[in-house]
């Protein structure tokens, strides 16, 4: 019977070569994911008859997250380039996901392949002003 012997020389060159590559790959995968990573936070103030616009950037395989705080009704719509379009022409924006009349809402949402998505806040009919407290995160959420 044949037995296949390894001399500790070679053992420790294939050693040192997987953790090199383990450590090329987790540096790689940590500036993928802090270089594709964004957050943002605002207050705005909507007025009766305005609008806000927010575009959110992200690539296929990230996510977003969002959370909306106001101090009265408004309606958070994810659109497209379709969708902001039909708002500025004074059409209700055709939404991928539509919240009406919510104070405060949470929301994860996957980007496309391909294109843009837009957060869109319109305050409920009748709302003189709404105070709107906006955070965004982008990238790999795994929460």
């Amino acid at each position: 019977m044949a037995a296949i012997t390894v001399r500790p020389l070679t053992l420790k060159k294939m050693e040192a070569l997987g953790f090199s590559l383990m450590i090329v790959a987790v540096v790689l995968m940590a500036t993928a994911v802090w270089g594709g990573s964004h957050r943002f936070q605002e207050d705005v103030v909507l007025n009766s008859g305005e609008y806000y616009l927010y575009t959110l950037n992200g690539h296929q395989w990230s996510t977003v997250y969002f959370s909306i705080k106001s101090t009265g009704p408004v309606t958070v719509c994810i659109t497209d380039g379709t969708g902001v379009e039909m708002l500025k022409s004074g059409e209700g924006p055709l939404c991928f996901f539509k919240a009406e009349d919510t104070t405060s809402i949470e929301k994860i949402w996957r980007f496309p392949e391909k294109g843009h998505l837009y957060l869109v806040l319109v305050p409920a009919p009748g709302t003189r002003q709404a105070r709107v407290s906006i955070t965004v995160k982008s990238g790999l959420i795994l929460w």
